[in-house]
């Protein structure tokens, strides 16, 4: 009987021996799994500190200086649609600079001018990415473009500006050259002035650009628009 108790308490501990071993291989294979996903978060994080946005021109889009209404001339606006509560209205295109890739929802461009005279709220305006910010355009509505994802500040590929039926680009690429809206005035669909903020374009003062991305570098840039011509550069 003493062989026998004898025998089974030897298995009994080699089984217990082998359930040690296979729970510390386990712990091992954990703590590594771990460590390589920090290491990699850490290294994502610090890839993205030297993502930025590279820009290679800014153009007019859309000059609209008569509140809702497609007339060009500030001067000789119609009776009703007041001057200089309009759509002014960039396309800026850019790449990302950098080896990760970016969420357009993690960039964000700010405006400023320094020149604007109007009795607005504030001569500055902050943006995100993919955020629709205004009222849609006299000139969206009569050209029927105001379905497209640009006209919805999504990031596009050039040359999809009105395009209806483009993809919004979510995801950027480093290294691909992309199109989206800088959306420089936001009249809040009012008559009136005291809730306006951004900046019109103007032949009379320059306008400052900021683009930044969360975790990485800003991008600081001068808008100077020398014409009202759609296409023609401001950068």
């Amino acid at each position: 009987m003493h062989e026998s108790s004898g025998s089974i308490g030897i298995g009994a501990m080699i089984v217990f021996i082998a359930l040690i071993l296979v729970a510390a291989v386990a712990s091992s294979v954990i703590i590594k799994s771990a460590e390589e996903l920090s290491e990699k978060t850490d290294q994502s994080r610090d890839d993205r500190q030297f993502s930025k946005v590279e820009i290679s021109d800014i153009q007019v889009f859309n000059y609209e200086p008569c509140w809702v209404h497609s007339h060009t001339d500030p001067e000789t606006c119609p009776s009703g649609y007041p001057r200089d509560k309009g759509h002014y209205e960039l396309v800026m295109y850019f790449s990302i600079l950098g080896d990760v890739e970016l969420q357009a929802s993690e960039i964000h461009y700010q405006v400023s001018c320094g020149g604007e005279t109007l009795p607005i709220l504030s001569n500055f305006r902050i943006v995100t990415f993919g955020t629709q910010s205004t009222w849609d355009s006299q000139s969206s509505l009569d050209q029927g473009y105001t379905g497209a994802p640009f006209n919805r500040q999504a990031v596009v590929l050039p040359g999809e500006e009105k395009d209806n039926t483009a993809t919004s680009i979510g995801i950027l690429e480093p290294g691909i050259t992309y199109a989206v809206m800088i959306d420089l005035f936001d009249n809040q669909n009012t008559a009136g002035e005291a809730d306006d903020e951004g900046c019109r374009i103007s032949l009379d003062f320059v306008i400052d650009l900021n683009v930044f991305v969360e975790g990485g570098i800003d991008t600081y840039a001068i808008i100077d628009c020398d014409s009202y011509l759609l296409g023609s550069s401001c950068y």
